[in-house]
């Protein structure tokens, strides 16, 4: 399907830009998606329909049990002797002592959610693909 470029930028302002940056638009969680413009049609698709088959270094999401019982689930950001932090998906920033974390599993899961292509049209899903493809324009 030819996908057009403006309905894809809309589509990704709408499911995408939460995680994700492009350009001057998004939030910095999952990687900055001005790196994907030259990968195909194909593998920008499967990413979306799989985003756990090929989860890219320092995404990796990770489950911390602390001495409360409290769970946190995020991508860990910085780690020294004493403490670890952890960025959640609503983009905030967690320093936790070591003394508190009680059990710390890295994920094989990507924090991207499986099935959101049911949220997209076919057409949709084209769109989004052709905008990220698109060279970001400089302003």
């Amino acid at each position: 399907m030819k996908g057009d470029v403006a309905n894809g930028k809309v589509v990704f302002s709408r499911a995408c830009a939460n995680c994700h940056r492009r350009g001057d638009e998004g939030t910095d969680i999952g990687p900055n998606l001005a790196t994907v413009i030259n990968h195909s049609s194909e593998k920008l698709l499967v990413n979306i329909l799989d985003p756990n088959v090929d989860i890219q270094p320092g995404y990796q999401s990770y489950m911390c049990l602390l001495q409360s019982e409290e769970i946190i689930i995020g991508i860990m950001t910085n780690e020294t002797a004493n403490s670890i932090t952890i960025k959640r998906e609503n983009g905030t920033s967690q320093a936790i002592s070591r003394l508190e974390v009680n059990e710390l599993k890295m994920s094989k899961l990507s924090m991207m959610p499986e099935g959101l292509e049911v949220k997209f049209t076919l057409q949709e899903l084209a769109d989004l693909i052709a905008f990220l493809q698109q060279p970001i324009e400089n302003k």
